[in-house]
């Protein structure tokens, strides 16, 4: 089966995500290993975060389920279907990615140091430090929400190095074997001429401009009603509008045709929303992105979204990419990007295939102690629920 817990970047959003464990039963700290290579051991800590990690995302999963009971964990029993479309129990698919995860921590230690790769101390240090602020304060503490992830995580014997390990500092090493691998001077280097290739066939450079199809009041106790316009009164914005497309179509700059529609309707500050990106990872609707598909480069076109009083009409603009990448990538944070998404899924792969071939030690006995089904937590009753309860009781 192939795993359906992403190594990348899911996974590395997912491992730092705060989880709600209110009403756990505490389990010891304890300094067990779980899983160890001839140099490198992994504390059990890290077998329960990456165990408690993928039990999350196989909650998820286990939602879409018709006969799903959120007040029971009966769902552990049930058959999930993953994101790539693998179906499993879903307590064997916890325990499976669980360990997956496992592996490839140490796999990536193993990699870096075969690769002659020192993580900058600094760099570290800060992950570190990252780490620390989550475990006392949450990740939320600078907005007014402070939720200690300590508080979640430490009474099922997970420490706040164990939380690190496989946070902050696992992002962090992760990202350094990616650069080591595929930036200049890599073993799998990745050329200008090949991002700048990849960059072209996938990436859109687009603008567009939108207006509303509808009018909208506020009344006195600030409530807004949209009301649709009438069709005469939309023909005339859309005919507008299409002219603007027509004028850009036949050789007039989009900046000139935006100052032209700002001052035809007294509008002072541009409306222009632009993007350079990959538009299977856009989140454009289906209608603006068919559209930015079949235009031509420095072609315009308008779309129509919604209808009634939520419709909203489009003027969509699609750049030349082969003039932008001339210049895009004279941005480290620019080059960075493409280049994840270039080779994201490669390295993910890589580092599964080696988890395949890793000589390791999995503690067993330890490992058994811990089932996906201690992380399930019953849904309290609210309060109108306890309330209707009781009256009932009471009058059978």
């Amino acid at each position: 089966m192939k795993p359906g817990l992403k190594i990348g970047s899911f996974f590395l959003a997912l491992a730092i995500a705060i989880t709600a464990f209110a009403g756990c039963t505490p389990i010891s700290l304890n300094k067990e290993w779980a899983y160890k290579t001839s140099d490198n051991e992994l504390a059990i800590g890290v077998y329960i975060y990456s165990l408690d990690t993928a039990y999350q995302r196989a909650k998820t999963y286990a939602e879409n389920l018709d006969d799903y009971d959120d007040k029971s964990d009966s769902w552990l029993n049930m058959e999930i279907t993953d994101d790539d479309g693998n179906k499993e129990v879903a307590s064997k698919w916890i325990k499976d990615q669980a360990q997956l995860m496992c592996l490839s921590y140490l796999v990536v230690d193993e990699q870096l140091k075969k690769e002659g790769v020192e993580v900058d101390k600094n760099t570290l240090a800060s992950a570190d430090e990252t780490a620390e602020e989550y475990w006392n304060v949450g990740m939320y503490a600078d907005y007014g929400y402070v939720m200690p992830m300590s508080d979640d995580l430490e009474p099922y014997g997970i420490s706040q190095e164990s939380f690190a390990y496989c946070s902050t500092e696992y992002t962090t090493k992760y990202q350094a074997l990616f650069d080591a691998l595929y930036k200049e001077g890599g073993s799998k280097e990745v050329t200008d001429s090949q991002l700048s290739d990849y960059f072209t066939e996938n990436y859109v450079d687009y603008s567009y401009f939108t207006v509303n199809l509808y009018t909208s009041e506020t009344d006195d106790s600030g409530q807004q009603t949209n009301k649709a316009m009438s069709d005469e009164d939309a023909k005339k914005v859309k005919d507008q509008i299409d002219g603007y497309a027509d004028d850009i179509n036949n050789g007039k700059s989009y900046e000139d045709v935006v100052n032209d529609y700002m001052k035809a309707d007294d509008i002072s500050t541009d409306p222009t929303q632009s993007a350079t990106e990959n538009l299977d990872d856009s989140t454009l609707g289906d209608e603006v992105k068919d559209a930015l598909e079949k235009l031509d480069s420095n072609k315009a076109t308008t779309v129509q979204v919604g209808d009634g009083d939520s419709a909203v009409y489009y003027l969509v603009y699609k750049k030349d990419i082969n003039n932008t990448a001339k210049t895009y990538f004279d941005t480290d944070t620019n080059r960075d990007s493409v280049l994840t998404a270039m080779k994201q899924d490669e390295f993910d792969k890589y580092i599964e295939d080696l988890t395949k071939e890793l000589d390791y030690e999995a503690n067993t006995s330890q490992l058994d102690r811990y089932k996906p089904g201690m992380f399930f937590v019953k849904p309290e009753e609210t309060t109108a629920a306890a309330s209707s309860d009781t009256e009932s009781s009471g009058t059978e």
